[in-house]
């Protein structure tokens, strides 16, 4: 055996240089790890705000869909048929419709359009189009916006996501004038109809974002329901906040439709991006 082989230090030599190189690479993988948490902007909930802050371009949708409804309050006030002004209304209330929208200052009951003479059928009803159709656009492009999912959109892609989101928005509008049909039904009914509603508000929260990520309204529905599972009661939360924020918003004279839909309407649909951005394990999306 030659001395080289027998020489236990000139043996371990590569080996102590191995060794002393493995802590660097350790160090550098762990600082490089550390700058992409650094740089990995922030998902779920949490981050509704610092990507509001990063992108001020998404309070631009729901700020344009406010000044339009602003308008239409103006001219529903104006137009001799019957409207009811909710700004009157003095209670506390929670204003959360199951999407992103705002507080209008006057609403247009079903009612007030019986019996109307065919030009104020179509001018009432071509106004509530408008509203519609508005506040789906600003959820779309926000949304859209949000999970940078619109590249390379085509028109026709737009045009397929923007009516599957107005058809949410009909069905969540049906299901609130029908529970609102009820009426005064008293302190003990109407807890008992307010705990399956706020159910469905927690259960299809993201329901919007499916939508604008290519979903119909039914599979929205259903991959809502299987994404916020575990979270309940932190989204149930959020929908008090969201609803209590919009209400305050909307008292405010003159401004409350313009500043309710710009800022809890954008905060709200990037939270709902937000979301379905973090939890698209539990959607097979």
């Amino acid at each position: 055996m030659s001395d080289d082989e027998s020489d236990d230090g000139r043996k371990r030599e590569p080996t102590s240089s191995d060794d002393s190189a493995t802590p660097a690479t350790t160090d550098e993988a762990a600082s490089e790890t550390d700058t992409d948490d650094t740089d990995t902007p922030p998902t779920g909930i949490a981050g509704a705000i610092p990507r509001l802050r990063r992108d001020p371009a998404l309070l631009v949708p729901f700020t344009v869909a406010g000044l339009v409804l602003a308008l239409l309050d103006r001219l529903r006030r104006w137009d001799p048929i019957p409207t009811l002004v909710t700004g009157d209304d003095v209670s506390i209330g929670i204003e959360y419709a199951g999407y992103p929208t705002g507080v209008p200052d006057t609403a247009r009951s079903l009612g007030a359009l019986i019996d109307l003479k065919l030009p104020y059928l179509a001018w009432a009803v071509g106004l509530e189009a408008l509203a519609v159709a508005v506040v789906a656009a600003a959820g779309t492009a926000t949304i859209a916006r949000t999970l940078e999912s619109d590249d390379g959109w085509s028109w026709r892609q737009w045009g397929r996501r923007w009516l599957a989101y107005l058809g949410l928005i009909v069905l969540f509008d049906a299901v609130g004038r029908a529970v609102g049909s009820v009426g005064d039904v008293g302190l003990v009914v109407g807890v008992i109809l307010a705990v399956p509603l706020f159910a469905a508000f927690v259960r299809f929260f993201p329901a919007p974002a499916f939508v604008v990520t290519g979903s119909g309204p039914a599979a929205a529905l259903a991959r809502s329901a299987r994404a916020t599972r575990g979270i309940g009661w932190r989204l149930l939360a959020l929908v008090v906040c969201f609803g209590l924020a919009a209400w305050l918003l909307g008292l405010v004279p003159f401004v409350g439709t313009a500043l309710s839909t710009a800022l809890v309407g954008s905060t709200l649909a990037v939270t709902m991006a937000a979301v379905r951005d973090e939890r698209p394990a539990d959607t097979g999306g």
